[in-house]
């Protein structure tokens, strides 16, 4: 729990509860408008990548930088985004990056074009990496004392957006012959978003700064000498890695066992919904606990049996598969990105570590989907590639238990 108090903003008064309250429930609501946009664009590439790689003659690997550059792309903008706040303002940032999202997801339209696509790929991973290194920071300054259970909100927020993607998605692109169409339409989710939230925001924005860069913000008295900013950075890269690569090839392996389009697109929904139950029910627990291991534990270990399991027999029982794997990767996720939050006292304190964890740990996500590509490629068929994914879980688990202690205050 922060040490300090939330600051005040806008024209409440101090005394006056009930216009507080609305106003922090409406900033609540807005932020799950927020959430929702941060995967559909990532999302929605998964149920049709077979059908983008025939059209434009995409190898594994090739095929995998659809969600590896954008997750590129966060870590880069992750590293700068305490500077971004100081010189443009949290709320604004966080405007600023779901409109760059739309536009960018509406330029899939021309996706038909190779470089159109990657390009859009580079600029929704620039918008998801601004809007998402900035919500922990929002979590600290307006919830401070609900931080995982917010956390964990927009964590399924998240994964609704990703439900709604990977659900709609195939039927969209029989609807309309197009799977360009069924890519763009989900640009129509950052119109709302940024309406919210500009109502939301309105009388809290702070003032950005003019000062230059700040070396501070970076390298100052820094996360970057700390050994346990570097754990929580590569604990958070292992998180990433899971859910990128499953993100990306989970809909893929089931098309290579047999299952056609339709189901295998229909299972990814079911996985991303689960991850909804995940990100909610983990961090509501983890919340009345000072030891988060338990919880990360449990969350690695169904992780490390589904993965397994679909690698093996990826038809037995698949829906029994993608449920083990997405309340594990759904609860996973929520639980690393508190973990700074957990070991940051003070508000700018919190941005530089999540800065630093997030920049680390998108960085190292992005291996994920691009190693799975490769190795596809490689041994020709997905066992070996999940049985990967399923070690990167257990290195995690054990990491966990020895590397975590509890935090001393709730």
């Amino acid at each position: 729990m922060r040490t300090q108090t939330p600051v005040s903003h806008g024209s409440v008064a101090a005394g006056n509860a009930q216009p507080e309250t609305k106003g922090r429930i409406l900033l609540l609501i807005s932020l799950v408008l927020i959430a929702l946009n941060l995967r559909p664009a990532l999302a929605s590439i998964s149920p049709v990548l077979d059908i983008i790689r025939g059209d434009l003659g995409l190898n594994g690997m090739t095929a995998g930088l659809l969600t590896a550059i954008p997750s590129v792309c966060m870590s880069l903008f992750a590293f700068a985004s305490a500077v971004t706040i100081r010189r443009v303002g949290l709320e604004r940032a966080v405007q600023w990056s779901v409109g760059l999202i739309g536009i960018a997801t509406l330029s899939r339209l021309a996706g038909n074009q190779l470089l159109i696509l990657y390009a859009s790929t580079v600029a929704v991973g620039a918008g998801i990496a601004i809007g998402q290194a900035m919500l922990p920071s929002v979590v600290s300054r307006y919830f401070p004392h609900k931080t995982a259970l917010v956390t964990g909100l927009y964590t399924a927020a998240f994964n609704a957006g990703a439900v709604l993607a990977a659900g709609a998605t195939v039927p969209l692109r029989t609807l309309t012959g197009s799977w360009t169409i069924a890519l763009a339409v989900w640009a129509a989710l950052a119109v709302p978003a940024m309406l919210a939230w500009g109502t939301a925001t309105r009388g809290k924005r702070q003032r950005p700064r003019k000062a230059s860069f700040d070396a501070e913000d970076l390298i100052g008295t820094s996360p970057w000498l700390r050994g346990r900013a570097w754990f929580l950075g590569l604990f958070l890269g292992g998180s990433s890695c899971l859910y990128l690569s499953t993100l990306t090839w989970l809909a893929p392996r089931y098309q290579a066992a047999g299952l056609s389009a339709d189901h295998s697109g229909f299972l990814f929904a079911f996985f991303t919904a689960v991850q909804v139950a995940g990100a909610l029910i983990a961090p509501a627990l983890a919340q009345q606990t000072r030891d988060r291991r338990p919880w990360l534990g449990l969350m690695l270990l169904l992780t490390v049996g589904g993965m397994l399991a679909i690698a093996i027999s990826p038809l037995q029982a698949p829906y029994v598969q993608v449920t083990l794997i997405g309340l594990g990767i759904g609860g996973l996720f929520p639980l690393a990105l508190t973990l700074p939050l957990d070991y940051a006292p003070t508000s700018g304190e919190v941005r530089r570590l999540v800065a630093m964890t997030l920049g680390i740990g998108y960085l190292l996500g992005a291996l994920g989907p691009l190693g799975l590509g490769a190795l596809t490629d490689l041994v020709g068929g997905y066992r070996l590639p999940f049985v990967a994914l399923a070690g990167v879980a257990l290195i995690m688990l054990i990491s966990a238990i020895v590397g975590f202690r509890p935090i001393r205050q709730r």
